[in-house]
């Protein structure tokens, strides 16, 4: 498991900010080929951590007090400790010097608590020790207790973890519980050492339901993801989950790099897990950058750990690459092979293929010939089908102007002896009216225009009735003309309005819009514009009278 180190730097975190965030995260797992993807996009996040670090220097010389200079050296101890040991070491003398010009005993103990951490993360416990005993924990104040017995916690855990001494590991691990003991007791909901306690009995799935639930309410670009993860990649490891703990490494090692973090474990772990899946190019290259940041940070103790694992993975590398070259070498001879044969047939098939062009040239002429042909024949059927075509046209409308001429004659000539039959009786009313001296009632029969319109609108009536007997279907045709805004709707009687009458006319032959006005007592003006307005109205303005004269008899 990760050294307990490195629960314990979440213990003020967590106690800051767990009751601010309420928020599930809504973590979208990364795969192994996003996490290839930050492996070697590495260098980008490197140098905006380098950038933040940059920023802090420059304040530094900006910073006008010594107590100005003393936090700022805390920052930039801060950025360094888990970037480049060395850097942190000197910010944390740094730290020890404007302490003692403030002439503050707890900055200067914080300060040499800065120097140990760093020291035991280099792996030189001997020297931290002596700074640590040279420090009166009874003069600490109250905020440098946490931080005391945290470092002391480090020191220790890390022994353990490194010793081969059996007696020393006990003696360490009892030390390492009174300090996380110290840590309860002023922090009793410290959730990183409750779940070590719980892991030392394993107490497992308890300890996953705490660590998961903190993890849920992360900020997904925080580095604390990187730490909770790792720990949840250690209980899954536990509980012999495989494919939860390579997720979890997989999150964590993404969370470090993002954040610039170069003394980590988990991108080591997860290499280990893959050379044993036998993924060797991932685990060689997971390895590799794991050993490059090692030695940039200047971690001793996590170089030691690579370098013990990277010749094993390095060497099943090699081993893989080797049998891609053998597997390539065999390839090539087969390959070889193939195209000796490939050239042989080439030439067969190229003589064959000679052969076959002067048989397709023979059959590309005859098929000339015959494709002449059937274009001649093709043309002539395409003449006499348009000629059948127009004949039949022409039948039918000559079939249709028949019909409609012999319903009109016979229609009209009934109407003409009916009118000649008014007329007469008409005259004799005239000549009765006459007879009997009725001169002034005569003057009036004479000037009135009622016999007339009602001839007109009887003569209308007729029209009406007998086009639409001709053509039934033409108010709903004529109508598929317009939207819906712009149908006409024909009289209660079910006789045609003023425009539709127009238009039958139209349908009738009557181009003219003279005559049309003749006929319906209107003038040529009127005629013009209900045809013009209409025609722009159509959805085929284009061919508006084309389509009226589609319109079917009968």
């Amino acid at each position: 498991m990760k050294k307990l180190s490195l629960f314990l730097l979440l213990i003020s975190c967590f106690a800051s900010g767990q009751s601010d965030n309420n928020a599930i995260l809504k973590f979208v797992f990364p795969t192994l080929s996003d996490l290839d993807k930050i492996v070697a996009d590495q260098r980008k996040y490197t140098d905006r951590y380098e950038a933040q670090i940059d920023t802090l220097k420059q304040e530094l010389k900006k910073a006008r007090s010594e107590a100005e200079r003393y936090k700022i050296k805390g920052r930039l101890f801060d950025k360094y400790t888990y970037f480049v040991v060395d850097s942190a070491l000197y910010y944390a003398q740094e730290k020890l010097i404007s302490a003692q010009k403030l002439k503050r005993d707890d900055y200067m103990a914080d300060s040499r608590m800065n120097t140990a951490h760093i020291l035991i993360i280099a792996g030189m416990y001997k020297e931290a020790i002596d700074i640590l005993q040279n420090i009166d924990r009874s003069a600490l104040p109250d905020y440098l207790l946490d931080y005391y017995y945290r470092v002391y916690n480090d020191l220790y855990e890390s022994m353990l973890k490194y010793t081969i001494v059996e007696k020393r590991k006990k003696e360490y691990r009892a030390k390492a519980m009174q300090y996380k003991d110290s840590i309860l007791l002023r922090n009793p909901d410290n959730i990183y050492v409750q779940v070590d306690k719980l892991l030392e009995v394993d107490a497992n799935d308890q300890a996953l339901k705490l660590v998961q639930r903190y993890f849920n309410n992360l900020d997904a670009e925080s580095h604390d993801v990187a730490i909770s993860a790792y720990v949840l990649s250690d209980i899954y490891r536990r509980l012999g989950k495989r494919e939860d703990e390579k997720q979890y490494l997989i999150v964590s090692s993404i969370s470090d790099m993002k954040n610039g973090i170069k003394e980590y474990i988990s991108l080591r772990r997860l290499a280990v897990i893959l050379y044993e899946e036998s993924d060797f190019n991932r685990a060689y290259t997971y390895m590799s950058r794991s050993l490059d940041d090692a030695t940039f940070c200047n971690a001793r103790l996590r170089t030691i750990e690579v370098t013990q694992t990277l010749p094993i993975i390095e060497h099943a590398y090699q081993i893989q690459i080797k049998n891609v070259q053998r597997r390539m070498q065999i390839a090539l001879v087969c390959i070889s092979i193939l195209m000796v044969f490939f050239i042989f047939l080439v030439i067969y098939l190229r003589r064959a293929y000679q052969k076959l062009s002067k048989i397709r040239n023979e059959l590309n002429d005859a098929n000339s010939q015959l494709q002449q042909l059937n274009t001649e024949l093709n043309t002539i059927n395409e003449q006499l089908h348009a000629s059948n075509q127009s004949l039949n046209e022409t039948n039918q409308s000559l079939l249709e102007a028949d019909r409609i001429k012999e319903i009109y004659i016979t229609k009209f000539m009934t109407e003409c002896s009916a009118y000649i039959d008014k007329m007469d009786d008409y005259r004799k009313t005239l000549n009765r009216t006459a007879a009997s001296g009725k001169i002034e009632t005569l003057y009036k029969m004479l000037k009135s225009n009622s016999f007339i319109d009602d001839e007109i609108e009887y003569f209308y009536k007729t029209f009406d009735e007998t086009f639409l007997h001709l053509f039934p279907s033409f108010i709903q045709k004529f109508n598929e003309l317009f939207l819906e805004n712009d149908k006409i709707a024909p009289k209660k009687n079910k006789c045609l309005t003023t425009e539709l009458r127009i238009f039958a006319l139209i349908r009738l032959g009557f181009s003219d819009s003279e005559r049309i006005a003749s006929f319906l007592r209107c003038s040529k003006a009127t005629v013009y514009s209900y045809r013009s307005r209409f025609r722009l109205k159509s959805q085929f303005p284009e061919i508006f009278e084309e389509r009226i004269m589609e319109i079917t008899a009968f």
